[in-house]
């Protein structure tokens, strides 16, 4: 191919600082060489900054339509910017192009930056439902506005529109759907139904209840009914090309090596897998049979305890007690339930009841699917950007980040897990990438097959492990490491005087909960407390008010640093590995264009750059806005060694740091 260069408007060409460059592409090349060419011809030209990002340009405006009017806006059209430069040969951009898709999750973290990476790259999608229970005085459209559009994520979407621009474009694409994943019909009105059945093709459901220790009830209604309630949905889509479901790569549970991207079916159960049935407390229970787990038994024994607890709570009290006895109760029952759900999924094979009935909505598609066409992806622990919609985006605490932020405040000098483990993480850009190649990949071929008269949908769903444990693994103990180094360049400031707080000098990985527990009391004070407790009860009055109230500060959070040791464990000490061959197939089949535009690179991440350069600065800035001692923090290859080298030979015992300076 041959670049040429005038200082004359080329017919299709666009403006590119005062210079005019048009690209010739011989046809005698092959289809794939013409392609690759393009490809290249644009990657040049991006080079070249322009005085105003794509799509920007002023001097053109379209015509959106909302409601029944129509206004101008500057519709930023990225197809509509390559067409005059050889044509955009995105695959995925072209399968998104007119599309209407259903969104569920948009609130939360991951679907809120698959929504912005649609319409940064397919502004051109012609609608996006956004099923949005409402909450509250705030309906659909106000939680829609507060909750998702007013956010930094879109920044970058505001910038290429313009203000009253960006306005319009997102009432032009966007239509919140009132709607409630936890009844049947997901809570849609007749007329918000006709409108979705008769024109969606795409559905991508990413809600879930994401709670470790949910009631049973609850979590079986949203992770194992959803997913059928979804399914029903599309299967009422005429026009449906596909649908994502979201799921997890825990519900791998309690396996061990490396696992296969395959779909639960019914009667798939963890526990026969290991040859064994878990109990509460680990141990195999010897009076039950090899039943594989059914996700319909268990769904009826959910809401069957429920009911049976609430009959039990709503029995006649006395009216002088009736509003305590009524709080006792309710708290009473939700304990009967969370640990119901954590019995039957550890007598299944599952560490907690999220992973459990996760693995339990696969099932139930797995089983119901017929003749949708649906695709899973299972994301690992899901932290912030590594380059979309900008480095280090992230909304809320993840899972990884108590353990981050509870060392940088001194609280922990370590961590209980399996030091040779490791901690599955991904960048949530990364994910979503993964999720919108699957959907054009398995759209696509459904799309030929109903050309070729082939409507055969019978066959496995396609899974996708967005995961790094096999290709990319990041041992725990350099994990640790990396925050420590973090936190010695860049301590956090204390709330009151400022001064910055030291982290702990070494890092541990405790191999027992109990050791964790013990030094983390210890860490709080725990002495004193113990002590000056003790005093109190056998003399009244010995401490002062000052006094117990630290105390009872230390105790509070020793209490949530016990429990995140309880309920992360399974994860820090995890031994299931999450293959990723499809994964690696799905990039390989993509053009090289699709490549450069949705990344998902796994294998060349760089876990102390993401970490300490991108993640934890962005997880201080954009979710805890808290203060850091100002300065580049500069961590270098030969800096770490040192620090790793210094923390085995180290033999120092750590002053413990009272926790009033979280």
């Amino acid at each position: 191919f041959h670049r040429s260069f005038s200082t004359t408007p080329v017919s299709g060409g666009r403006r590119a600082c005062g210079v005019r460059c048009s690209w010739t592409v011989p046809m005698s090349l092959s289809a794939p060489a013409r392609a690759f060419a393009s490809a290249a011809a644009r990657h040049d030209r991006s080079r070249r900054r322009s005085p105003r990002g794509i799509g920007t340009d002023k001097r053109q405006t379209n015509r959106v339509r909302i409601g029944t009017c129509e206004v101008p806006c500057r519709v930023s059209s990225i197809a509509a910017c390559t067409a005059g430069v050889g044509g955009d040969t995105s695959v995925v951009r072209s399968f998104l192009r007119d599309r209407t898709i259903v969104l569920t999750g948009s609130t939360g973290f991951l679907a809120k930056v698959f929504l912005e990476k649609l319409l940064w790259e397919q502004p051109d999608v012609r609608c996006v439902y956004l099923i949005i229970s409402p909450r509250g005085t705030n309906d659909a459209r106000v939680r829609l506005e507060k909750e998702i559009i007013a956010l930094p994520l879109f920044d970058r979407l505001r910038e290429r529109h313009g203000g009253k621009g960006f306005d319009a474009f997102i009432q032009a694409k966007l239509v919140p759907v009132p709607g409630d994943l936890g009844v049947d019909g997901v809570g849609l009105s007749p007329s918000d139904f006709e409108k979705i059945t008769e024109t969606a093709e795409i559905v991508v459901h990413s809600a879930a209840s994401t709670k470790f220790n949910e009631r049973f009830d609850v979590a079986v209604n949203v992770n194992a009914l959803g997913p059928k309630r979804m399914l029903d949905l599309a299967k009422q889509c005429g026009k449906l090309k596909v649908m994502v479901h979201v799921s997890t790569a825990f519900v791998n549970g309690l396996r061990v090596g490396d696992q296969a991207e395959t779909a639960f079916r019914v009667g798939d159960s963890i526990a026969n897998e290991l040859s064994c049935r878990i109990d509460s407390f680990g141990k195999k229970d010897a009076d039950d049979d090899d039943a594989g787990l059914d996700p319909y038994a268990e769904i009826d024994l959910a809401f069957s305890a429920a009911r049976d607890e609430n009959n039990l709570a709503a029995s006649p009290q006395s009216s002088s007690h009736v509003e305590t006895s009524s709080k006792e109760s309710r708290k009473d029952l939700t304990q009967r339930l969370v640990a119901l759900g954590t019995a039957r999924a550890k007598r299944f094979g599952w560490q907690d009841t999220y992973v459990f009935t996760k693995a339990m909505g696969e099932q139930i598609l797995s089983h119901e699917k017929h003749q949708v066409p649906i695709v899973i992806v299972r994301p690992s622990i899901v932290e912030g950007a590594l380059h979309e919609p900008f480095p280090g985006w992230i909304e809320g605490v993840r899972m990884a980040d108590p353990l981050i932020l509870a060392y940088g405040k001194g609280l922990i000098s370590g961590f209980v897990g399996d030091e040779n483990g490791v901690l599955d993480i991904v960048p949530v850009d990364s994910v979503v990438n993964v999720m919108l190649a699957a959907l054009v990949k398995e759209g696509s071929k459904e799309s030929s097959k109903e050309s070729s008269g082939d409507t055969d949908r019978s066959s496995k769903i396609p899974v996708y492990h967005a995961a790094t444990s096999t290709m990319n693994p990041l041992n725990f103990c350099v994990f640790l490491q990396i925050v420590k180094l973090y936190f010695v360049g860049a301590p956090l400031l204390e709330k009151k005087s400022g001064a910055p707080i030291i982290p702990p000098r070494n890092v541990s990985v405790f191999k027992s909960r109990k050791l964790f527990e013990l030094d983390t009391w210890l860490r709080q004070d725990g002495a004193r407390v113990t002590g000056t407790s003790l005093l109190e009860r056998i003399k009244p009055g010995s401490i002062t008010n000052a006094q117990n109230r630290k105390n009872q500060i230390a105790k509070k959070t020793w209490t949530q640093l016990r429990d995140m040791g309880q309920l992360y464990e399974p994860y820090t000490a995890y031994a299931a590995r999450f293959g990723s061959a499809n994964v690696k197939e799905l990039r390989d089949a993509m053009a090289d264009e699709d490549r450069e535009l949705f990344p998902f690179e796994f294998e060349t991440l760089d876990w102390q750059k993401y970490l300490s350069e991108i993640h934890i600065p962005g997880l201080l800035k954009h979710a805890l806005r808290v203060g850091v001692v100002p300065g580049d923090v500069k961590l270098t290859n030969t800096t770490q060694k040192a620090v790793l080298e210094e923390s085995k030979t180290s033999d120092d015992v750590m002053s413990p740091i009272v926790a009033e300076k979280a």
